[in-house]
């Protein structure tokens, strides 16, 4: 008979997860605000890392509140991606959560918010239309989050990408 692994070396032995909270969050014309990190190619949606402890809607909107400096009211959960690991990357799997942070008037959001220096080069209001700005993944699940908000798609609970 196999014996059993006591706790710590049998949660040691499990795949690493890194999870993720990011945020929709629209003006009244339905433009979505985006940022653009020091550290990134390309434009992302606000949002970060869980930290020890947290969850990801919780993660969503305090990575909101330390980039952009605005504080939001975090709905439901639009979709859930999930990327495997990879030796390319060097990084574990990743669950990435993204939710409904509603609409904010463009007069508030533009006197309000304050890109955090130590991370954020800018952000901005886009269109639909322009949203690849965000990169083939993030486009891909902005679209995605998107068609829910519109009520054409279910919730899209898991979608897996290969990278």
């Amino acid at each position: 008979m196999p014996r059993l692994l006591p706790d710590p070396a049998y949660f040691a032995s499990l795949p690493k997860v890194i999870s993720s909270g990011a945020v929709i969050l629209r003006d009244e014309h339905g433009r979505i605000v985006i940022e653009k990190p020091n550290y990134r190619d390309h434009w992302l949606l606000p949002g970060g890392g869980v930290d020890a402890g947290e969850d990801a809607r919780e993660c969503a909107r305090r990575e909101v509140w330390e980039e952009l400096g605005i504080e939001v009211e975090v709905g439901r959960m639009l979709t859930a991606d999930w990327l495997p690991s990879s030796a390319v990357r060097s990084s574990p799997m990743g669950v990435h959560f993204l939710f409904d942070a509603g609409v904010v008037p463009r007069a508030r959001l533009e006197a309000e918010v304050v890109p955090q220096a130590s991370e954020l080069d800018d952000w901005a209001l886009i269109e639909e239309s322009e949203i690849d700005l965000l990169g083939p993944w993030g486009a891909a699940r902005a679209r995605r989050a998107l068609a829910v908000l519109r009520g054409e798609v279910e919730v899209d609970l898991v979608s897996y990408f290969r990278a």
